[in-house]
């Protein structure tokens, strides 16, 4: 369907994503703040790899944001959370329910003043400072100094101290891929697995309620945080391994792909085996990562994607466990989302961890031809790496191009498919260093001398050593609001 097709002429663009590798028209990110210090103070709770400098952190973000603006077809195809939020008119609501002043020192007389002054000098700040206390919970403290008042020329209010409390700020917001993701229809508005990142979907219905009827026709086609629980055998008695009702979903596990879209769910757990570790017992069958198979199927039911057909895509914990050595690290982290161990980069190639593809399966729903319901169960446990390939799909495996003694491996494949596709064989990529045996030179090397692969920026792709410290790469950073062919 072309752009025309589905759009009125003279009417606002729609939020939409036909597949990963169309060019992308705009694109959403957030420059990290003063909320994401709190994770760099103490990286484990905040989910973070490890501390890193907020300042080169910013300096890194900037530059990302300039190589889109350069690769990018549009005119001002950077979208960042704040502007959106303050120029939608969101911004001052959000303000008003996580922003407090405690004037509780000052006499009471006082407060009334200092307060209303407070606040208003808080709405006229820039907006990228008003997203950082919104982001923080911030609470201003006013401590009231003991000072003589009726001292000639004395100021009172300026022999005062100040304290800010954050109080469980959002310190992975800048992690833009993760609250809401894309579709053919519109906007998926995610349940996030962990309490820190909970709160975050808040700010993302706002934001996507600020842009609509601004630039562009928003269309939020499901709401996962409201949803609490799905029970995926009353709709499908044959998946009857299906345990977990709870409804997860996180953006990093959804691909458009045009004429069908994966979304990452459970791992299956073979029946009588268990991971302690993991807090899986021997009568498990399913493990939830990050988005549960019981979400992926109300959307299915909610009609969310849009699509003619839908693979849900069993995390491939089994696969990952078997090769796992035993200094590398955690599997649940490596294979978080789906976006961690494959990607798209044109119609007919994709980028992976290929062990991990050839050894799990998707379950593959086809759109009903009734109206009782949008999405039928046509192909279960379909091999992933077949059904790609009956899909005409090359898989290029990074180990062909990482060197496993590498000292930056590990790194690398943790983070080597989380790159940004910005159209048909052309991609941004995250590297590590600025050394000629980069990890990542034989990989991006690779790519585009024997697949014809536009590498941005520089052939090189963009060195984040301090916002990768997060965990999370460039497709992690950013939503493309708009992605479909020119």
């Amino acid at each position: 369907m072309s752009n025309e097709s589905a759009e009125n002429e003279g009417s606002l663009p729609k939020v939409r994503a036909r597949a990963e590798w169309d060019p992308i028209q705009a694109v959403r990110m957030h420059l990290p703040g003063t909320e994401t210090f709190v994770g760099i103070m103490d990286p484990e709770p905040n989910l973070f790899l490890d501390d890193f400098s907020l300042v080169n952190a910013q300096q890194e973000h900037l530059s990302l944001s300039r190589d889109l603006e350069d690769a990018l077809p549009t005119d001002e195809p950077i979208h960042y959370l704040h502007d959106d939020l303050a120029s939608g008119g969101r911004m001052n609501a959000l303000l008003s329910s996580r922003v407090d002043f405690d004037l509780s020192e000052l006499e009471e007389e006082q407060r009334v003043n200092r307060r209303d002054e407070l606040w208003s000098r808080l709405h006229e700040l820039n907006p990228h400072t008003q997203i950082q206390a919104v982001l923080g919970n911030a609470q201003v403290i006013r401590h009231r100094a003991d000072v003589e008042e009726d001292i000639p020329g004395s100021n009172p209010d300026r022999w005062d101290t100040t304290s800010v409390r954050l109080e469980q700020p959002l310190t992975n917001m800048y992690f833009q891929r993760d609250q809401q993701f894309v579709t053919q229809k519109g906007v998926v508005l995610c349940s996030m697995k962990e309490d820190t990142r909970k709160p975050e979907v808040d700010i993302a219905r706002a934001s996507w309620k600020a842009l609509d009827g601004e630039e562009f026709d928003v269309d939020i086609v499901a709401d996962m945080s409201k949803v609490r629980e799905h029970d995926v055998t009353e709709h499908v008695p044959e998946r009857d391994d299906i345990q977990e009702t709870e409804v997860l979903v996180e953006g990093g596990d959804f691909y458009p792909a045009g004429e069908f879209s994966l979304l990452g769910v459970s791992a299956k757990v073979p029946e009588g085996v268990a991971y302690p570790e993991h807090d899986i017992a021997e009568d498990d069958t399913e493990y939830v990562h990050r988005s549960s198979y019981a979400a992926g199927h109300r959307l299915l039911m909610d009609d969310a994607f849009g699509a003619p057909e839908v693979g849900l895509v069993r995390a491939p914990f089994e696969a990952a466990q078997e090769s796992k050595d035993d200094d590398n690290g955690e599997v649940e982290m490596d294979i978080m989302h789906l976006d961690t161990w494959f990607n798209f980069v044109d119609e007919d190639l994709v980028v992976a961890h290929q062990e991990l593809v050839d050894n799990t399966t998707l379950d593959v729903y086809r759109r009903a031809e009734d109206d009782e319901k949008p999405y039928v169960l046509d192909r279960p446990d379909v091999n992933f790496g077949e059904y790609l390939r009956e899909k005409g799909f090359e898989i290029v495996d990074v180990y062909d191009y990482v060197d496993p003694v590498h000292p930056d491996a590990d790194t690398a494949l943790k983070a080597i498919t989380n790159f940004l596709t910005l159209g048909p064989r052309k991609i941004l990529p995250v590297r590590f260093s600025d050394n000629s045996d980069c990890v990542m030179k034989q990989f991006v090397e690779g790519l585009q001398e024997d697949h014809d692969v536009t590498v941005v920026p520089d052939g090189e792709g963009r060195k984040i050593i301090n916002l990768r410290a997060g965990y999370g790469a460039i497709h992690c950073m950013t939503t493309p609001l708009r992605r479909v062919p020119e």
